[in-house]
């Protein structure tokens, strides 16, 4: 947020001031929200994402809120725009992103991504009122007007007013080089639109085998079994008891969802075969590589409590859950063994590096209570870790870039991460792009870097546990305008020292 590489961290709370917490580079945070202009700003928000919508360099600020129609506060988009020194002003209606209306909102989360492919990042918000206008997608007027907007959710296709939505996320799952917009939604209404180019998106869901989620809530994007394409991960409702079968409620109960990406816009479902069905009543989630071994693991929130009933006794306290990769795809359980012990209403989650030791520890939002803070410690293991910062340009965005990383040998299958591709409910994650390399490490064999325009970078025999920084940048030579990746290797080998418990 302020430009300093160390993450931040921004928590809004339905009942009181939105909070910023500024990192101080030695795993402390200070309250920075009077100092960054968010002294006084009181509203029911709800999902939140930084972004430099536009392309100044900088990142700014997305919120969406929870309101009754009586409430004009509450009934509108927020956009705060940085000025460059970590100070923000409230600019959502004179740039076209406020939605101003005088209706119920539910505002869920904030999706980030270019996919018109202009370099410049476009938003997509979710709302779980069905038949609600405010679940909406807005077009960045770009160069013209770079962090203005226009809402074209009509216009895209993608104005189903029967989602609930919860989360969306813009990923390029076909690998055309055009990111599609997948909306995790309750009741059944999970919808995966394919970005056909020209601004328009065709729904795909039942075609690719996705949507039978009951309860979609959190979504997660990550390459689990090591393929070389993106799965889709969605959390909803285990219940065995099938409480809804007795009881006046009007929920599913089979549980979350894993979808097995098999390539020509066709997944599978792979759910069991993971062993990732039963995570109680769900809500964020992420793939990361939390023990540094090599391979994606997954970890997710849950619990509900509606106040003056009991129906939903069973998922009050449940235990958040935290599945081991063996490296095959299969997941073991694995949270009590870990620390991963929250019993909280968990909603939001998300991954980042927060004491710079090279290992992804996690931050989880729970409903009307404190959030849990887990610093992971795993380095002491002995496995190695890489990270790759990505930097744009005005007019090219790092959202959609993919990055591959052999650990030995170009025969092997390489690990493979997607800027803006990890958490999509309430949060979004870190996005810098972290790389388990396992023990004995002495090398990283190559690392190659494809931005959505379609330049390309590499590097290789990058020694392990240090920060590779690569920065795209505009080129013109031999009379031709295009695109040249200037390889900017941060090759500060620093294995910062470790927090003290």
């Amino acid at each position: 947020m302020d430009g300093d590489g160390d993450v931040d961290l921004f928590v809004t709370r339905l009942d009181a001031s939105d909070i910023l917490f500024v990192n101080q580079g030695d795993g402390i945070f200070t309250d920075g929200s009077v100092g960054a202009g968010f002294s006084g700003f009181l509203t029911q928000s709800n999902g939140v994402a930084f972004g430099d919508v536009d392309g100044d360099g900088d990142e700014d600020l997305i919120l969406t809120v929870v309101g009754e129609a009586s409430d004009p506060a509450n009934n509108r988009n927020y956009l705060f725009v940085n000025d460059g020194h970590g100070v923000f002003s409230e600019v959502a209606v004179e740039r076209g992103l406020a939605d101003v209306g005088t209706d119920e909102r539910a505002g869920q989360s904030v999706a980030l991504g270019d996919y018109d492919g202009d370099g410049y990042l476009d938003v997509h918000v979710t709302d779980w009122l069905v038949g609600a206008p405010h679940q909406a997608l807005f077009l960045n007027r770009g160069a013209a007007q770079p962090g203005y907007f226009d809402d074209v959710t009509a216009v895209a296709g993608v104005d189903d007013s029967l989602i609930r939505g919860f989360a969306s996320a813009f990923v390029d799952l076909d690998d055309d080089g055009r990111q599609d917009l997948a909306i995790a939604g309750d009741f059944g209404t999970s919808r995966l639109y394919w970005n056909s180019g020209g601004g328009i998106f065709t729904d795909g869901t039942a075609a690719a085998g996705v949507g039978d989620d009951e309860n979609g809530m959190g979504s997660a994007f990550g390459d689990y079994d090591g393929d070389g394409d993106l799965d889709w991960f969605v959390t909803s409702i285990h219940d065995p008891a099938q409480t809804c079968e007795t009881e006046n409620c009007n929920w599913g109960y089979s549980g979350n969802r894993l979808y097995r990406y098999d390539g020509a816009r066709k997944f599978s479902d792979a759910t069991d075969a993971s062993g990732v069905r039963a995570g109680f009543w769900g809500w964020g989630t992420a793939f990361f590589d939390a023990d540094l071994d090599g391979d994606l693991d997954l970890v997710m929130t849950n619990g509900v409590d509606f106040p003056g009933t009991n129906v939903d006794d069973a998922w009050v306290s449940d235990s958040m859950r935290l599945w081991e990769n063996d490296g095959s795809g299969t997941m073991s359980e694995v949270s009590a063994v870990s620390g991963i012990s929250d019993t909280g209403s968990g909603k939001g989650l998300l991954t980042f590096d927060y004491d710079a030791d090279g290992d992804l520890d996690l931050f989880v939002v729970n409903n009307g209570g404190t959030p849990s803070l887990y610093r992971n410690d795993t380095p002491a293991a002995g496995n190695s870790w890489l990270r790759v910062v990505l930097r744009g340009r005005p007019g090219i965005t790092i959202y959609g870039t993919r990055v591959y990383v052999w650990t030995h040998d170009l025969t092997e299958a390489p690990q493979l991460r997607v800027v803006g591709a990890d958490a999509h409910f309430l949060a979004q994650g870190e996005r810098a792009l972290h790389f388990g390399l396992g023990a004995g490490v002495t090398s990283v064999r190559k690392v190659r870097v494809e931005f959505p325009d379609g330049a390309v970078s590499s590097w290789s025999h990058s020694p392990p546990d240090l920060t590779l920084t690569f920065t795209v940048a505009p080129h013109r030579s031999c009379g031709l305008i295009g695109i040249e990746v200037l390889a900017v290797i941060a090759w500060v080998a620093r294995r910062r020292r470790r927090l003290s418990s």
